[in-house]
C-alpha cells in the first residue's frame, strides 16, 4: 500500500477552483453591498439633519477619548 496520496481527478480540482472563485466574488459583492447600505444610511442622516450644524471632529474625538486628526494649516 502506498503512502502517497492519490491525485484528485482534474474535474474535481476544476470544481474546487470554481467554488473558490465564486466564494471570492460573493465576498466582494457582500462587502460592496455593505458599503452601499452604509452610504444610504449616511445620506438618510444628512437629509434628516438638514441644515443643522455639524459637530467638529475635535469634539467627537474628545468625547470618544481618541486623538483628533491633525488640522491642516
Amino acid at each position: 500500500m502506498s503512502t502517497i496520496p492519490a491525485k484528485r481527478p482534474l474535474a474535481a480540482r476544476a470544481i474546487d477552483d470554481q467554488i473558490r472563485r465564486a466564494k471570492a466574488v460573493l465576498l466582494e459583492l457582500r462587502e460592496t453591498l455593505e458599503d452601499l447600505e452604509d452610504r444610504r444610511t449616511i445620506e438618510k442622516a444628512k437629509r434628516r439633519n438638514g441644515k443643522k450644524p455639524c459637530t467638529p471632529w475635535h469634539e467627537i474625538a474628545r468625547e470618544l477619548g481618541i486623538n483628533p486628526p491633525a488640522r491642516k494649516r
